[in-house]
Order: C-alpha cells, then sequence, then structure tokens
C-alpha cells in the first residue's frame, strides 16, 4: 500500500528543532512570492518572442533574429542557474530573487535603445535574471511549504510560467499598439521593481530562515553542481528525465499550430485556438498533478505515469485522421498539454526531497541546466526528424519514444525505492 503523505509521523525529540521551524512558516507568504516572480520573470522572457514581428522591421531587422536573442538568454539562464548555489548560501533566497527580478527589468529597459549590443546585453540579464529563480524558490518552498503539500505549493509556482507567458501575449501587443513598443516594454519592466521593493521587508526573515549569511567555500565553479547530480542515482535519473520531458513539451508547444494547419488541414484560427486552450490545460493540470502527488500517488511514480502517458497522447497526435474534427484534435492536444506540460511541478518537489537545504540550490540549478537544454534543443532536433521524415507525424511517433522509457524506468526504480523508504 502506499504511505499515506497527509499523516507524517509524530516528531521525536531529535525533530524538535524541526519542529520549531515548521512553526515559523510563512508558507502562504512564500508561495505568493515565488509564484509572483515566476510570473514576472516568465513575462519578461517571452517579450521578445511577442513583440520581434512587429519590432525586427522596425529596427531593420528579420524576425527570425529573435532566436538568438532568446538563445543568448536561455544559454545565461543555463549558466547563472549552475552558479547560483553559493550566492544562495551567502545572500539568501529572497535578496537572490530581488536581484533576479531587478536583473530582468534592467535587460528589458536595455533593449529599449534599438542598439544591437545593448538588445544583447539586455537578454544576458533577463536570462541571467530567469535561471535564478527555480533555484531560489526550490530553496524557500522546500523551507516554508507543508510537507504535506509540497506538490501543490510547487505545482502552483511553477503556474507562473504559462500565466507569465499569456500575460505577455495579452498585454504586450496592446500596450505597443498604444504606446509604441519602446514604452510597452518599459512599462512591463515596471513590474519586477516593484515587486523587487514589496519583497525587500521580507527578504531578512525568509533569508535567516533558509540559511542566508553563511561564508562562501571557495570559488563557485560552474562543474561543480553537475558533478553533485551525476554521483547520485536518484538525481542523475531526475535530471534526465527534466530533459526528456523538456524536449516533449517544448518541441508539442513549438509545433502544433504548424502541424495541425500543414498535416491536418486546419485553418490558422483554429490550430492557434487549439493551442491556446493546451496553454489553458496544462496551468489546470500542473495544479491537479500537484494535488494528486501530495494526496494519492507518490511524485516519482507519478512522474513515470506521467512519461508514458504524454507518450501516448504524442502517439494519437501522430495518427490523428486527416479529417478529424475540430473536437477530437482539441482532446488529443489537450491531453498532450496536460501530461508534457503538466509535469513540472511535481518534478521540483520531488526533486528537492531528501536533499540538505544547503545543496538545493546546487541541485536545482544543475538539473534546471539539463532542463533548459532540453527545452532549447528538443525543438530544433524535432525539427531536423520533420526535415529528414518530411513527416510531422513521423516526427512525433520518435517523439514518444523518450517518455516512454523515461516513464517505465522511472516507474522501476520508484519501485526499488519504495522497500526502503516503508
Amino acid at each position: 500500500m502506499t504511505a499515506d503523505r497527509s499523516s507524517p509521523p509524530e516528531p521525536g525529540p531529535a525533530d524538535a528543532g524541526a519542529t520549531g521551524q515548521a512553526a515559523a512558516r510563512r508558507p502562504l507568504l512564500a508561495l505568493s512570492a515565488t509564484f509572483a516572480i515566476q510570473l514576472l520573470v516568465s513575462l519578461a522572457m517571452s517579450m521578445a518572442s511577442v513583440l520581434a514581428p512587429a519590432v525586427a522591421p522596425e529596427l531593420g531587422l528579420p524576425p527570425e533574429r529573435v532566436g538568438l536573442f532568446v538563445g543568448v538568454a536561455y544559454l545565461s539562464a543555463m549558466l547563472s542557474g549552475l552558479l547560483a548555489g553559493p550566492s544562495m548560501l551567502a545572500r539568501g533566497p529572497i535578496t537572490i530573487s530581488i536581484v533576479a527580478l531587478l536583473a530582468t527589468s534592467l535587460g528589458l529597459a536595455a533593449t529599449t535603445p534599438g542598439i544591437a549590443v545593448l538588445m544583447l546585453g539586455g537578454a544576458v540579464l533577463i536570462g541571467s535574471g530567469y535561471g535564478l529563480t527555480n533555484p531560489a524558490a526550490a530553496i524557500v518552498l522546500q523551507q516554508q511549504a507543508p510537507p504535506q503539500r509540497s506538490a501543490l505549493f510547487f505545482s502552483i509556482k511553477q503556474t507562473g510560467v504559462p500565466l507569465g507567458v499569456a500575460l505577455s501575449g495579452t498585454l504586450a501587443p496592446a500596450l505597443y499598439f498604444w504606446l509604441g513598443w519602446q514604452a510597452a516594454v518599459l512599462v512591463l519592466a515596471l513590474p519586477g521593481v516593484l515587486l523587487a521593493g514589496f519583497l525587500h521587508p521580507v527578504r531578512p526573515v525568509f533569508d535567516r530562515e533558509a540559511g542566508g549569511g553563511r561564508k562562501r567555500s571557495g570559488r563557485a565553479r560552474l562543474a561543480a553542481p553537475l558533478l553533485l547530480v551525476l554521483r547520485s542515482p536518484r538525481l542523475r535519473r531526475l535530471g534526465a528525465l527534466s530533459f526528456v520531458y523538456a524536449t516533449t513539451q517544448m518541441s508539442f508547444l513549438t509545433f502544433l499550430v504548424t502541424y495541425l494547419k500543414l498535416e491536418r488541414g486546419m485553418s490558422l484560427t483554429a490550430a492557434a485556438s487549439v493551442l491556446a486552450v493546451a496553454q489553458l490545460t496544462s496551468f489546470v493540470a500542473r495544479i491537479g498533478w500537484g494535488h494528486v502527488a501530495d494526496r494519492w500517488i507518490r511524485p516519482a511514480v507519478l512522474l513515470g505515469c506521467l512519461g508514458i502517458a504524454m507518450a501516448l497522447s504524442c502517439v494519437a497526435l501522430a495518427v490523428l485522421p486527416q479529417s478529424a474534427s475540430y473536437a477530437l484534435a482539441l482532446a488529443v492536444a489537450t491531453a498532450c498539454a496536460a501530461t508534457a506540460v503538466g509535469w513540472n511541478g511535481v518534478y521540483l518537489s520531488e526533486l528537492v526531497r531528501d536533499v540538505p537545504r544547503e545543496r538545493v540550490g546546487a541541485v536545482t540549478g544543475a538539473t534546471q541546466f539539463l532542463t533548459f537544454f532540453g527545452a532549447t534543443s528538443g525543438p530544433v532536433l524535432f525539427g531536423q526528424a520533420i526535415s529528414l521524415s518530411a513527416s510531422y507525424s513521423v516526427a512525433y511517433l520518435g517523439l514518444a519514444v523518450l517518455p516512454a522509457a523515461t516513464g517505465v524506468l522511472m516507474l522501476l526504480a520508484a519501485r526499488r525505492e519504495r522497500p526502503a523508504r516503508s
């Protein structure tokens, strides 16, 4: 039988310190802060993609150059996440989150002169801020979230990603038409500064409770967090899972509209609406899977099941009939979104389980490196598969193999671990 995760054992004398820490928790404030941070940095990260079609011609650039901006931003995020661990210990996670917010706001402002060097510098700042937020939030939520609601808290925090992208897609075009692109970018940079100011008064409390203020132990090295993950079978397995699932997620999101239009004959409007509903589904699914992981299914087991489910969803998408109705296409796409885009919060809660507090930032940053690597390389590889096979359907069938194999391996590992934890 699966252990009841909602009823932790009574603390003994050795747990008195932990009980005192639990009494000092501020879970709702921690969740609100980490969610708001995630939302705003996600908004900043997606701004370039939203405004590129309109702004690039004004700057005399081809719209596809946005790929360079996004690539630089994600590379910066990957590297800043690797360096995050020592910074969290020395300064504290909320202090680093404030730095991340200010970096993304400054990065947005740096793009407004329209000078190429400054725009690339802005990409570095935005990406660096984005890469710091997950390790910082992991430390805060590991410390502040109720243990029996850990997956739900991480999942709610992760809904800031699709909401941030949605806000960017809604607000940025409207502000562009009203104010012009420079003013629009500056307006959307302002909330990050305001949130940083709001967090400043609570910074000492959260940083102190998360162990901030320790001295740095030597110089930060890029390889050290990755080696820490690679030496642990459990963390190595979760890092590989995040790479595969992120590859699946971004391949699905990037090519869904094109696939439905070119190979399944849907209109652009209809295909885009399928994507929009799929994104909404992923928002709901993230919260739902977090609740399931806390109540009924261990996170490790649920992650394995989600891998198999997303593989089956990709197969269903690949074999979608040419004459498929809008309702059928929508149902298959929402199944893909619920699994391939809904796994993140459960994954993060499982990642930080049993990780010592002083290593949470480093572990999250290292596995985030693998996640972002999958997110950036996945669409490239999927596009190459389309070119080689001349078929989106074949590419989706090939893609399904990755999460299926990963899910099975995760379930086998969870089964081996179960006796040791019971």
